[in-house]
């Protein structure tokens, strides 16, 4: 029978040692591969395609709800389930705006993981029971309005990088020096991004960048 394969990205270390260990004697599954930041997913793409990608939300440089809009971008026929432990409404809206294909709490029974990530792989999608009981509590169902795409307006991803930027506090002198554009450059984003976003400054760019799930504050 030929295994299904994972590849993991998530920044707990323990965790994915863990995963793995778990994954050693099932003979229906193996892990492939990991990475311990989005950036490292993107500079270091898997050397065997997986057939499933079991992504972490909450990661330093870039949360896994942008990460799995970008791959889902580059490959629509990818298929992620979430691995989180958050619970809440909002994350797990992006995360199916994103495009993933499920979402289970890392609290979750190893039976409860396994059936998710046969039902994924299988191209089902996938949510456990809490989480289900968290939609219908909140909106009803997966398919009501606040599920579907999110705005028109959707930004670039060099707008996405410098919102990011932004978001963690450096000025546009900053933003320009680490992106190796000039700060006129950084300003046009600056602009065009607020537009986008129809916010007003800063402080309305920052909490955007919050609820839109493209970074995460402690």
């Amino acid at each position: 029978m030929k295994k299904i394969k994972l590849y993991l990205v998530d920044d707990h270390k323990l965790f994915i040692k863990g995963i793995i260990s778990l994954f050693e004697e099932n003979n229906e599954m193996e892990v492939v591969g990991h990475a311990y930041s989005a950036k490292q997913f993107l500079n270091e793409p898997p050397a065997t395609e997986p057939d499933v990608i079991l992504m972490d939300i909450n990661m330093p440089d870039m949360t896994g709800i942008e990460l799995t809009r970008l791959i889902k971008e580059k490959n629509p026929k990818a298929k992620i389930l979430a691995l989180s432990m958050f619970e809440d409404i909002l994350y797990i809206q992006k995360m199916i705006q994103s495009g993933a294909n499920g979402y289970v709490l890392k609290s979750a029974d190893m039976q409860v993981l396994v059936e998710a990530i046969k039902t994924v792989a299988n191209g089902g999608k996938f949510w456990d029971a809490e989480i289900r009981n968290t939609i219908l509590e909140k909106v009803g169902t997966i398919d009501s309005e606040e599920f579907k795409d999110m705005n028109q307006n959707k930004l670039s991803k060099r707008e996405l990088e410098i919102l990011y930027l932004i978001s963690k506090e450096l000025s546009n002198s900053q933003i320009a020096e680490q992106l190796f554009i000039s700060e006129r450059t950084v300003e046009t984003h600056r602009k065009n991004i607020m537009a986008k976003t129809k916010t007003k400054n800063t402080v309305g760019l920052v909490k955007y960048a919050i609820r839109e799930g493209l970074v995460y504050f402690q």
